[in-house]
């Protein structure tokens, strides 16, 4: 959207302005710039993406000079008036989550003596979307947004205790736990991501996303130096289907020694556990041939992501997998888009070593199907491409 585009080049030479200590301006320019975002969105198709991102690059902008402009009373003053003002434009009715960011955003210039316009605006907007939806879905970003503004004001004291009290909103426990960590006190972290595990009960799939409270028990188990809850969290985090931390528990096991006396019982696990694609690949990383092999062998339409590696040890029998499953998508195919991922298949069967099979089921084909001229289009393709290759 070429709107978007020039929203970006206008927030990148407003950008410049913050060097030069002109941060009303700034702080003008972007949210005029959000203020239009707003309007475009909910009258424009931004399916692409780039308004998004356009709301974003604002969003950081006006971050970036309210942070400048906080040392600067005037100018701070101006920015928090105007901010307040500018937030409760009704451009952001329906775009609450944009005005809440906003907010958040100028809450770093929140004092002691103006904090209170700041609670009134969020009463206010509290008050609006209660009556309009009756639920209660911006509350955490109203937690957010105050939590910015009392930092600011009182400070981190102050701050911690509204962390304390508010440990319902997903994002204020994650603060929490991030405030833990960076004071060493673990406990307390594990403590607050064991609370909400207890809750959720996520029940292991291939197709849900893995809770963050675990990744955020393996992350405070490693700053905590504990090896062994790392294991633990390691393989919890494997057994739900990150197979990333594969590796991460490979390591772990051969530091402490125990790899080679783990790793039968921990494959069986898996491939009890694992989605089959996710098992066959760690199998093809250990180099267990055999056992892939017998995967291939149960679901032979794999061989195409396997059979290099296999066929150096097994060709014959690769190259028989092959050519069945060949036969087969051509029996099923009925346009070009098909008659090319046969060819493709082929190829990969001429590049295991299959060289003569490659040149064998060319051939059969072409007899077999005379009348399907685009595949035979294909196919003189892939055998020309194949002959030059040969030689």
């Amino acid at each position: 959207m070429s709107v978007c585009q020039d929203f970006d080049d206008i927030i990148t030479e407003a950008e410049e302005l913050i060097d030069k200590e002109e941060y009303e301006l700034c702080y003008a320019i972007a949210a005029l710039v959000l203020i239009n975002c707003a309007k475009m969105a909910g009258t424009s198709d931004s399916s692409s993406g780039c308004l998004s991102d356009t709301i974003r690059y604002t969003q950081q902008l006006i971050s970036k000079v309210c942070t400048a402009a906080k040392n600067h009373s005037e100018a701070a003053k101006y920015i928090y008036e105007k901010g307040l003002k500018d937030a409760a434009n009704k451009a952001f009715d329906g775009w609450d989550d944009m005005a809440y960011d906003f907010l958040e955003n100028l809450a770093v210039l929140a004092d002691t003596d103006n904090i209170d316009k700041l609670y009134a605006l969020l009463d206010a907007m509290h008050e609006k979307l209660s009556k309009k939806d009756f639920s209660s879905y911006h509350l955490e970003s109203d937690a957010m947004v105050r939590l910015a503004a009392i930092t600011s004001a009182f400070g981190e004291s102050a701050a911690d205790e509204f962390i304390a009290t508010h440990l319902n909103f997903s994002g204020i426990r994650r603060m929490a736990v991030r405030n833990a960590i960076e004071k060493q006190d673990f406990r307390y972290a594990e403590k607050l991501c064991r609370e909400i595990l207890e809750k959720e009960h996520d029940m292991p799939s291939a197709y849900s996303r893995i809770s963050e409270w675990r990744y955020l028990l393996f992350e405070i188990y490693d700053k905590a130096g504990e090896t062994e809850n790392k294991i633990t969290a390691a393989k919890d985090l494997l057994f739900r289907f990150d197979t990333s931390y594969y590796a991460v528990l490979k390591q772990l096991l051969t530091e402490k020694g125990i790899w080679e006396t783990e790793y039968p019982a921990l494959r069986l696990q898996l491939g009890q556990i694992l989605p089959l694609h996710m098992y066959m690949e760690i199998l093809s990383r250990e180099g267990e041939i055999e056992l892939l092999l017998e995967k291939v062998r149960e679901y032979p339409s794999s061989v195409f992501t396997y059979g290099k590696q296999l066929s150096e040890k097994y060709p014959a029998e690769i190259y028989l997998i092959c050519l069945d499953v060949i036969r087969r998508e051509v029996a099923e195919a009925d346009n070009r888009i098909k008659y090319k991922k046969v060819c493709q298949s082929i190829k990969k069967l001429f590049e295991y070593g299959g060289l003569a099979e490659a040149e064998s089921v060319i051939e059969e084909l072409k007899e077999k199907y005379p009348r399907r001229p685009a595949m035979l289009d294909e196919l003189n393709s892939i055998s020309a491409k194949l002959a030059k290759k040969k030689k």
